[in-house]
């Protein structure tokens, strides 16, 4: 069942392609009517994509990210290839300086 939700998520990402071909297409908007506010057809069809396609991404992406434990704590025994860093704030060996002993 979890291989199934894996591959299951995968068609949402078809979604993103709705804006890349709405604005691709130019046949689609490639026209001066009709006017909204003074702004030919043009201009408000490319502009309306914004608040879309964004909206569009977020949904995407809210269908889609990995919800559930750390890869460390699956307990499959497969240990991720990853040091992590020092904790913010801290000091490292090379970028200390060092002050001299009075």
């Amino acid at each position: 069942m979890g291989n199934a939700r894996r591959t299951g998520t995968r068609w949402w990402y078809l979604l993103l392609l709705i804006p890349i071909v709405a604005m691709l297409w130019t046949p689609i908007y490639a026209k001066a009517d009709p006017e909204l506010f003074g702004f030919p057809f043009f201009y408000w069809y490319q502009f309306v994509w914004v608040p879309l396609s964004a909206a569009i991404t977020y949904f995407v992406y809210t269908r889609t990210r990995t919800v559930g434990p750390p890869p460390d704590d699956r307990g499959d025994g497969y240990q991720v290839p990853f040091e992590p860093g020092p904790v913010s704030g801290t000091r490292t060996g090379t970028n200390i300086r060092q002050e001299p002993q009075r």
